[in-house]
């Protein structure tokens, strides 16, 4: 028969050791082994990436600086000019 105890601290894990002991049942103490953990390489963002991401920030930033005032919207005729 196994009996498995999983203790949080070191003082219960004293504990159950010195009851065991007391009790002349024999156990072994079993280490647990260190998970294993994988890590992504991040891949480098293309040219087309990075420029969709620079007009996302650009338009973020705008939309927060309308909000609070400090920038006026251009028209329809001033945006189809910049195109």
């Amino acid at each position: 028969m196994k009996l498995i105890v999983k203790p949080k601290t070191k003082k219960q894990e004293k504990a159950v050791k010195a009851f065991l002991d007391n009790l002349n049942v024999e156990f072994t103490i079993a280490e647990e082994e260190a998970a294993v953990y994988k890590t992504i390489l991040k891949k480098q963002k293309t040219k087309k990436e990075k420029q969709i991401l620079d007009g996302l920030s650009q338009s973020v930033e705008f939309a927060k600086k309308f909000t609070k005032g400090k920038v006026k919207a251009k028209s329809i005729n001033q945006l189809l000019n910049e195109l």
